[in-house]
């Protein structure tokens, strides 16, 4: 409820280039995310329950200007954007990754959870993860 009246706020006093009908349903698909979604009973932390939420906006072709380009980040659990992009390493790995993780969060948490699903720890994933994009990344930069 709290991010549905903050998103009020911010679509009052949207300057930004996109339509409002466009962010409205961006910020529309974060939310309602939020609503569908398992976290633990409260364990799940909150940067990879916003990742969860940010993917599903980039799934949906909703992400905004500035979201992060694959391989960005310091962290697998920076949170938004970033773990989004993550998550959809993830995805790659294991179809329907994102959904079984939720569906494993439905009671509780554990970062183990990532291991079982791709049979691989969170911090070699995330190693294999920075390796895929390094190239592309100073691509990125560069141009």
């Amino acid at each position: 409820m709290i991010g549905l009246i903050l998103a009020r706020f911010f679509l009052r006093d949207y300057p930004g280039p996109l339509s409002l009908k466009w962010i409205f349903t961006s910020l529309m698909h974060h939310e309602m995310t939020h609503v569908f979604q398992w976290n633990g009973e409260g364990k799940t932390p909150a940067p990879l329950v916003e990742g969860i939420a940010d993917y599903t906006v980039l799934k949906a072709n909703y992400n905004p200007p500035g979201f992060n380009m694959p391989g960005s980040g310091d962290r697998w659990d920076q949170g938004y954007d970033y773990t989004a992009r993550f998550l959809e390493y993830c995805d790659e790995l294991v179809p329907d990754f994102v959904a079984k993780l939720n569906n494993m969060m439905r009671k509780t948490y554990d970062v183990s959870f990532f291991h079982n699903l791709t049979g691989k720890p969170v911090e070699e994933l995330w190693k294999d993860y920075k390796a895929k994009y390094a190239n592309k990344a100073s691509e990125v930069i560069k141009s």
